[in-house]
């Protein structure tokens, strides 16, 4: 049967937080760049504020599910359908999948479906994640393979995603968020996600190469691990974490991936410092399950009791001061305008350096004293903020 409602999708898709279309490419051009050197990256296609789409390539695909830290979920869409109720979509399933089944399907798979942002269709989500899953086994079947539903364990990840009058169906390649990665067991009471302190690394324009970076308030100690971790190529998963794609025919055949560092030669003095001594403990547990603990050094201190010459120095003497300070939940607002204050005075003991912030709090400018280079919207979850970037002078 031809089926005009129902395509079938060979794109690779790479989904973050509003507003990180750009530092998504620039980080997996990076790490393509210095892997993949036959192979030209295709401009992407912007699908909305956050996501990105390119060609479907395997070795591409299989080193964003790896390595790219600032993507949510990286998925290979494969279907995509305008059907309207549950019988249609259950047909267009079967159609495209049984023709295309031999790309990613395979005998004795596990599967799990999950949806997202499908409150417009008229079905709803169990029904919808029903329908795909029968469509998918049964699709299956008719070529020769048994395939079974496993929620717990699964060895392949669908994604079903709404998006006005259509669905689209994928392959989360991760089986997971990316931001999961594995090395946080415990946080305080506002964790920054790791995917969203990956972006503020690269919005910062952090070069380990050159740079030092200092978190003077470090809490959990997410960006400074980020920041090691980003610098030196390691793979985003701590064992045993890794993405479900193994299976997979399309990535039969390829070089072990996951297990090495991209750019091993790498050594980033990185600082972290906090009032907490829970906090920092919390730090170097997660440094330790990341494997930048030699890298990263966690310090008990008030940022306002730190000298520079106490802090560590690149060899080319610039800098990376980055942080997520309170925004104001648990502190009274004057002193949290005193720390403001008191954080601008910090950075301005460090001329040379640049300094950058996420902060979900209006009064941050001012009472921090200086004029950002760059004032950019971005969230924080449900909090909406600005990333903060200064020159020091």
């Amino acid at each position: 049967m031809s089926n005009v409602r129902a395509r079938s999708l060979n794109d690779l898709r790479l989904v973050g937080a509003g507003g990180t279309n750009k530092v998504m490419a620039g980080e997996l051009s990076r790490i393509a760049r210095g892997t993949l050197p036959d192979l030209r990256l295709s401009e992407p296609r912007k699908a909305g504020p956050g996501a990105l789409v390119y060609p479907f390539e395997p070795r591409l695909a299989r080193l964003a599910a790896f390595y790219h830290r600032t993507s949510v979920r990286v998925l290979w869409d494969v279907l995509e359908t305008r059907a309207e109720r549950l019988e249609p979509l259950f047909d267009d399933v079967l159609e495209v999948v049984g023709r295309d089944a031999e790309r990613y399907l395979w005998d004795g798979a596990h599967i799990s479906v999950y949806a997202h942002a499908v409150e417009r269709f008229a079905a709803g989500e169990r029904q919808i994640i029903g329908t795909v899953k029968n469509g998918v086994i049964e699709a299956a079947a008719r070529r020769g393979m048994r395939i079974e539903l496993d929620p717990e364990t699964p060895t392949l990840v669908i994604s079903v995603r709404g998006d006005e009058d259509k669905l689209t169906v994928s392959l989360d390649l991760a089986g997971r968020p990316m931001n999961q990665r594995g090395y946080r067991t415990q946080s305080g009471p506002a964790p920054l996600r790791e995917d969203l302190a990956a972006v503020l690394l690269m919005l910062a324009r952090y070069d380990p190469r050159k740079d030092v970076l200092i978190d003077p308030m470090a809490g959990s100690g997410t960006l400074a691990i980020e920041g090691a971790c980003m610098a030196r190529g390691m793979p985003v998963w701590v064992p045993p974490r890794q993405p479900v794609l193994a299976g997979m025919p399309a990535f039969r055949g390829l070089a072990p991936a996951g297990v090495d560092s991209l750019f091993a030669d790498t050594q980033p003095p990185v600082f972290a410092s906090d009032v907490h001594a829970g906090a920092c403990e919390a730090a170097r547990t997660a440094a330790q399950l990341a494997k930048v603990d030699s890298y990263v050094h966690v310090e008990t201190s008030d940022f306002r009791d730190l000298s520079p010459r106490q802090l560590p120095r690149s060899e080319s003497g610039a800098g990376l001061i980055l942080s997520n300070p309170p925004y104001g939940e648990r502190l009274a607002p004057s002193d949290l305008l005193a720390l403001y204050g008191d954080l601008g005075r910090f950075c301005a003991r460090f001329p040379g350096y640049r300094a950058a912030f996420l902060v979900a709090n209006r009064e941050f400018e001012a009472a921090f004293g200086m004029r950002p280079r760059v004032k950019k919207p971005l969230s924080n979850g449900p909090l909406r903020g600005y990333f903060y970037l200064y020159e020091l002078d």
